[in-house]
């Protein structure tokens, strides 16, 4: 498992999830789905990165 910080789109908020898997070469720009637990809803979430899909922001 490994730990991630995204910036919820919705909120704005910071959260720190955790992913089943592990952030490899050949998975290295791939999106997860999470439910996000400051707004409820779901986001896509880029595993290197951190941001979430759409997201504009910094």
């Amino acid at each position: 498992m490994s730990k991630l910080m995204y910036r919820c789109p919705r909120t704005g908020v910071n959260v720190d999830i955790w992913l089943a898997d592990e952030v490899t070469p050949v998975n290295a720009d791939t999106y997860e789905h999470v439910m996000c637990p400051a707004c409820a809803h779901i986001h896509f979430i880029n595993k290197t990165t951190g941001k979430a899909l759409g997201d504009k922001g910094k």
